[in-house]
């Protein structure tokens, strides 16, 4: 799947039908919205409309689309994922969760819009996605598709507070295999609620999740992992940790965003680094961290970078299928030693890695609440790196045949964020980040840099594991 954003989704333009949900009935419901989706819509309601943090995955299909076989797919979709049958009635004073009832949905689809060329496409697709993916409407997702003369494309947009990234790999492999059962010549006129669970597994229920967030026990400052937060926090000032290099905005006063997505490394050079990394008592990921570290080394000479970095919470069965914002957030320090050399320097950032992996089992509302007052929040976003190899997650092997795409919103930015990913073509980078002259001047040195500290790791090799323990008394540093 290649990640990046909507100002550099470059599609071949055709016949664009929207696709969206018509509800019936509304209900309240009992079930609050998560720590996660509280964050998000507190943020949309400072912010107002027409800033929606959508993210959409989108695939190609050969031939002519068959509209009956999707909207049918289209109906099975949402009511398998009780997370798309609800949303927020958001006001000054309360967020409050309402839902749709399944048998009461139906989808409707729009009057067909040709375009000519693929800016015409993509500024369409942004401006439609935006104004109804936002959490302060209901439903907050679209679905579309365009349609060319020998193959077309299929989009499905979500705001975030209904799906993460690894939702939309779940989305468009169970979308995709749904239409494609009821569209195949031959294929099963009906599809059953009972074939979907055969075939697909158990979707979970995003909604139990919540639930259960909200049942959690309080946690006490006492937890040792509240402790480790607590150290964090106190680090970084009280408050989330910020991109090391000045951007040029005030925290809190969000700029319009900017966006950068690039290759890092092909396929051949990943592996190679990835060894590399292994070799040297780390991780790809732990790698990349530490090699951004450099970067931002070389710049201002900084040795200390914190971060945040997010992690799914699907290891328990029940959320394996799930649509859903299923992530925690997890502190990391990228701490370079004296000479700024990358295995000593990759050795402390594992470290921190595994520290932060000890953390798991406690939410971040937990914290928070534990925190109280210790914590305060200063910026509109937080400083993180996210990381994903989607080679391994499930039905994505031919997602390059199928121009598999994670697209994502640009908004507004008051801090740097951003996102590794490697598939079959290697390791990507999609940045976020104000765009503002200096921060695009920042960012644009510290992506240059870091490209060249990637290609030197891969050029140059690494000092023997057993000599580098022993120089650094690291004996028995832990590799994931």
């Amino acid at each position: 799947m290649h990640v990046t954003s909507i100002d550099r989704y470059m599609l071949e333009p055709g016949l664009v039908t929207e696709w969206s949900v018509a509800p019936g009935k509304v209900s309240r419901s009992e079930i609050p919205p998560s720590y996660n989706q509280k964050f998000h819509l507190d943020t949309a309601r400072t912010h107002g409309v027409g800033r929606s943090v959508w993210m959409a995955a989108a695939f190609d299909l050969p031939g002519h689309l068959d509209r009956t076989a999707l909207e049918q797919a289209l109906m099975h979709f949402i009511r398998r994922h009780d997370t798309l049958q609800s949303g927020f009635d958001v006001n000054a004073d309360s967020m409050l969760r309402v839902d749709l009832d399944p048998e009461d949905i139906t989808v409707v689809s729009s009057e067909s819009v040709a375009t000519s060329s693929s800016d015409e496409l993509r500024d369409h697709l942004r401006t439609r996605f935006t104004l109804a993916c936002d959490p302060l409407t209901f439903p907050a997702y679209m679905f579309a598709t365009v349609e060319r003369d020998s193959h077309y494309t299929v989009i499905s947009a979500f705001d975030h507070t209904l799906v993460d990234g690894y939702s939309l790999v779940i989305a468009l492999g169970e979308l995709r295999q749904i239409y494609q059962k009821l569209a195949h010549p031959g294929g099963s006129a009906e599809v059953t609620e009972d074939d979907l669970l055969t075939e697909l597994g158990d979707p979970g229920s995003f909604l139990r999740y919540c639930e259960l967030e909200a049942d959690a026990p309080v946690t006490e400052l006492g937890d040792p992992r509240v402790r480790e937060w607590a150290r964090f926090y106190e680090r970084c000032g009280g408050t989330a940790p910020s991109f090391p290099i000045d951007l040029g905005v005030e925290a809190g006063d969000p700029a319009p965003q900017g966006a950068d997505v690039r290759p890092l490394l092909d396929a051949a050079d990943t592996e190679r680094f990835e060894q590399i990394c292994l070799e040297s008592g780390g991780s790809l990921f732990t790698g990349a961290l530490t090699a951004m570290g450099m970067a931002v080394h070389a710049i201002n000479g900084v040795t200390r970078m914190p971060l945040q970095f997010p992690l799914h919470i699907r290891q328990d069965p029940q959320w394996e299928n799930a649509i859903g914002w299923l992530t925690t957030s997890a502190p990391l320090t990228v701490e370079l030693t004296p000479d700024a050399d990358f295995q000593s320097s990759l050795a402390h950032t594992h470290a921190s890695f595994r520290t932060a992996l000890t953390l798991k089992g406690v939410s971040m509302a937990q914290v928070r609440e534990a925190l109280g007052d210790g914590y305060r929040r200063t910026r509109t976003d937080v400083f993180m790196v996210s990381y994903i190899d989607y080679r391994k997650l499930r039905g994505t092997e031919d997602h390059v045949e199928l121009n598999a795409h994670h697209i994502s919103n640009v908004t507004v930015a008051d801090d740097a964020q951003f996102w590794i990913s490697r598939t079959h073509r290697g390791l990507a980078l999609r940045s976020r980040f104000p765009e503002t002259p200096t921060a695009r001047r920042a960012v644009t040195e510290f992506l240059a840099r870091l490209e060249e500290i990637l290609r030197d790791i891969c050029e140059q090799g690494v000092t023997p594991i057993a000599e580098l323990t022993t120089q650094l008394n690291l004996e028995g540093t832990p590799v994931v």
